[in-house]
């Protein structure tokens, strides 16, 4: 019979525009296997650094997600429904989402067939992170979880706003975010008026006439746009 292994791997990075965090479930792996006329198909979803055995996951990880706790700070919490060999759980820590740092560790169950759940704090949570597990089996072998991302209040894109709005006057002030890049003002149709880079968290800005206006921030975070009305 012929026989044909398909691999597919798959990681994804994200920090969607407007959320304060991100806690999309964390699957490691998983795997089957089929036959039709005459072709016999393997196939791996995941990240595996072994197949000897595809039919046993290490870790069946259900959840992993990220939050900032009353002090401020990033807290992760992740649920496991089953454990087989898993010496742990390195925590990994990124600012940019490409280079990353250890940051703790947490003990894993070694073997469990029931729910576990595990749960760690960055002390030194300062500004928006990125965060991802490292789980490691008896054995040497690992996995990766998915990552998740943690935003601080003072980058949030919700302190972005105007006031007064709507206005009588032709200055109004804008409030944003830490780390705003940049402040751009448009018409009504999208013509672009006035671009204020590393604006701060504050900045006045003066409208040419009435009308309808656009104000747009970009960040580290994302962008953010509102609309601003002069009578």
């Amino acid at each position: 019979m012929k026989k044909l292994l398909l691999t597919i791997v798959t990681g994804t990075l994200s920090c969607p525009l407007f959320a304060q965090s991100i806690s999309p479930g964390a699957l490691y792996a998983a795997s089957g296997s089929g036959s039709a006329n005459g072709v016999s198909v393997n196939w791996i979803l995941g990240s595996l650094n072994s197949f000897s055995d595809l039919s046993v996951l290490p870790v069946r990880l259900i959840s992993f997600e990220g939050r900032l706790n009353a002090a401020g700070l990033a807290e992760l919490h992740w649920k496991t429904a089953g454990e087989t060999n898993n010496l742990g759980f390195e925590i990994q820590k990124s600012l940019d989402g490409k280079t990353w740092e250890l940051l703790g560790w947490v003990d894993g169950a070694v073997d469990s067939k029931t729910e576990k759940s595990y749960q760690f704090v960055d002390q030194e949570f300062v500004t928006t992170s990125y965060y991802r597990l490292r789980q490691i089996d008896t054995d040497d072998s690992y996995t990766y979880s998915k990552i998740v991302c943690v935003i601080p209040d003072k980058e949030s894109l919700d302190r972005f706003y105007v006031y007064p709005n709507p206005s009588h006057e032709n200055k109004v002030r804008v409030q944003m975010p830490e780390r705003t890049t940049r402040l751009l003002l448009f018409d009504q149709l999208g013509t672009r008026l006035g671009q204020f880079d590393t604006p701060g968290t504050e900045h006045t800005i003066t409208l040419p006439h009435t009308g309808t206006y656009l104000l747009q921030i970009d960040t580290p975070v994302g962008s953010k746009t509102t609309k601003l009305v002069f009578y």
